[in-house]
């Protein structure tokens, strides 16, 4: 897969650094949420089939490179399509966290914010930092098993980390390996 020109690193995590993502169900809302946000019209989850990644992709915001959801923060490559700029991912940043927290509010009786502020964001215009910030992204996962390891210690563990992280459902690593998945139509190839 080529790694595009330019893009940005949109990450954020629960207050707190609170878990955000509970239980399965949660993720799979999330993963909704990324395919369905994405997207200039108006949308209520409630009112739409059960596979939502079947429905075509009308309006686009963003272009999704990769993407890694953690129990307590999100990683996002996005590229801005042309017609919206910068502006659309804000545009689709704040969807996609309101409409998370709404649902995470009603879910757990919760109130207030689950996300610690606004969204962190990163130019990527370097080939090799795009490559190593996509790998960082996908091999996020080994965090879970082995939270303990130095980033130094994590390196000289690549094999565990590539097994680890392929094995974990929740990022795109899965779609960049080729393997396809009823959410495989979340990114941009």
């Amino acid at each position: 897969m080529k790694i595009i020109d330019s893009f940005y690193h949109i990450y954020n995590r629960g207050a707190h650094k609170a878990d955000i993502f509970l239980d399965r169900l949660d993720y799979e809302r999330m993963l909704k949420l990324l395919y369905i946000a994405n997207n200039d019209l108006a949308f209520e989850l409630s009112h739409l089939p059960e596979n939502i990644f079947a429905l075509e992709k009308e309006k686009p915001i963003v272009d999704i490179l990769a993407y890694c959801l953690m129990p307590n923060h999100i990683h996002l490559a996005l590229r801005p399509r042309h017609e919206y700029g910068e502006k659309g991912i804000t545009k689709f940043i704040r969807k996609l966290a309101t409409g998370y927290s709404n649902y995470f509010n009603v879910k757990y009786d919760h109130s207030g914010t689950i996300w610690q502020g606004t969204y962190k964001k990163k130019f990527v215009g370097d080939e090799g930092y795009a490559k190593t910030l996509i790998n960082y992204i996908h091999l996020n996962p080994f965090g879970i098993e082995e939270p303990l390891l130095t980033k130094e210690a994590r390196r000289e563990q690549l094999e565990r980390a590539v097994k680890s992280s392929t094995e974990y459902e929740y990022s795109s690593l899965r779609d960049y390996l080729g393997i396809r998945r009823v959410q495989s139509s979340i990114i941009e190839a």
